[in-house]
């Protein structure tokens, strides 16, 4: 989206999610994504700075590197922003790569290029 981000992912609830958090000097607010099992499903629910909270299921690829959340429902605004899902696919033990489909303001979705990220030490 043309601007610089910092993205900070960790453990948390006692392990029970795993919380990812952006952090950009262009962004309203820091939108903060959480990751957690809830019987046999993998859930994430993405709590925007635009005020949705879209809910996405995930799915682990055979070869395990890839992780795709697809749209299972949403609540609040989305107007102006809405994530449809979020693929996440690691590369190494230090590089992954973030994807996802989104709508601005009521028009139709389309997938971003993805973003590469580095573990920093």
């Amino acid at each position: 989206m043309g601007m610089p981000v910092q993205v900070t992912i960790r453990v948390t609830s006692s392990g029970n999610a795993i919380l990812h958090e952006g952090t950009s000097s262009g962004m309203k607010d820091n939108p903060i994504t959480m990751l957690y099992v809830d019987s046999d499903r993998l859930l994430l629910t993405h709590y925007c700075d635009s005020g949705n909270r879209p809910r996405m299921q995930g799915k682990l690829s055979p070869d395990g590197k890839t992780v795709t959340f697809d749209f299972l429902d949403v609540s609040g605004n989305t107007e102006e922003f809405l994530m449809h899902d979020i693929v996440f696919t690691m590369v190494d033990a230090d590089h992954h790569i973030e994807a996802f489909t989104y709508s601005l303001n009521g028009k139709p979705p389309f997938r971003a290029p993805g973003i590469q990220l580095q573990r920093t030490k």
